[in-house]
């Protein structure tokens, strides 16, 4: 039933390979024409690692090109230098080539190093003088919370002063407005007493 064949498991999907890694070959001729143009080896390695070369054959190709250049020379036209006199001379030589690249990267890295060293020490020192804020505006606040919690006492106590007053005030009033009225009405009957004479 074709309605019921949702239901059913559908078969993995077979795994994908993964590509084989394509041998690049050493980029000799690249380095080459860099180097008649007079770029400098560091130069020559930004550009073959834009390009997709790994660093590697990027080492090999620039020890194979200054190897080529010691052995050029020497070179009769027409003749074959022997097979053992090459790797002998290039050896050497890409040694040096990979010292000098080792050391201008380490300088560069040093040099690196000691910026973000030097970042990292104002860094901290900002964030001293912040922490150092923030403790000072913490301490005010505590000031100014005590003197508020303090003043509010005070006008507590003054209220209670002033209701105490009133209320004293209030007894000397119970006592004295009954006399107070009998002898304002005891006047106004003298008064009117006086005017009808």
């Amino acid at each position: 039933m074709p309605l019921l064949d949702i239901f059913k498991k559908k078969p993995a999907a077979a795994p994908t390979e993964m590509p084989l890694p394509v041998t690049v070959e050493v980029p000799l001729s690249q380095v080459i024409s860099m180097q008649t143009q007079g770029l400098t080896s560091n130069q020559i390695i930004q550009t073959l690692q834009r390009q997709g070369y790994p660093p590697t054959q990027i080492y090999d190709a620039l020890a194979q090109a200054e190897a080529k250049k010691s052995i050029e020379p020497m070179e009769v036209p027409g003749e074959m230098p022997p097979k053992e006199a090459k790797p002998e001379a290039k050896h050497p030589e890409s040694e040096v080539i990979v010292e000098q690249l080792v050391e201008e990267k380490w300088g560069a890295l040093q040099k690196d190093l000691a910026k973000i060293n030097e970042w990292k020490d104002a860094v901290s020192s900002r964030m001293d003088k912040l922490e150092q804020s923030v403790s000072d505006v913490k301490m005010d606040l505590d000031g100014l919370h005590k003197a508020i919690v303090a003043r509010i006492g005070e006008y507590d106590k003054t209220l209670m002063d002033v209701g105490t007053e009133i209320k004293a005030m209030e007894k000397v009033f119970e006592k004295v407005l009954p006399d107070l009225t009998t002898n304002v009405q005891e006047l106004s009957r003298i008064t009117a007493k006086v005017k009808g004479k």
